[in-house]
């Protein structure tokens, strides 16, 4: 039997730890869920994920190119950008951050039934 390197661990090439393997993607995608309506330029998603605006701009083409996040309109030289609430990843992330709050206020006893 072969041993199967670290590396090579079938979840690698995963959909979902494409969309959700690395926790900068994680927070940019936290900022469009949280904002969901809202435009914002990648200084401004940078500032709420808490992370380099480097990193918003190695990751957001990514987003636009699967058609979760959209590019809306440039102000003051600076493009702009909101989760596209027409795509289903995006619906679902929407629906996943609402049920996971609604679970952490349940175990925390914030929601009585």
């Amino acid at each position: 039997m072969e041993q199967q390197k670290e590396s090579e661990a079938f979840a690698d090439d995963t959909p979902l730890v494409w969309l959700l393997g690395k926790p900068a993607r994680v927070r940019i995608l936290s900022v469009f869920v949280d904002e969901r309506g809202y435009e914002l330029n990648v200084s401004e998603i940078a500032r709420q994920a808490g992370i380099a605006r480097s990193t918003v701009y190695d990751h957001i083409d990514d987003f636009v190119d699967v058609r979760i996040v959209e590019e809306t309109r440039q102000s003051e030289a600076r493009q702009r950008y909101r989760l596209n609430e027409e795509n289903d990843i995006a619906e679902l992330l929407y629906k996943l951050d609402g049920v996971t709050l609604q679970a952490l206020l349940e175990r925390d006893g914030h929601l009585e039934e």
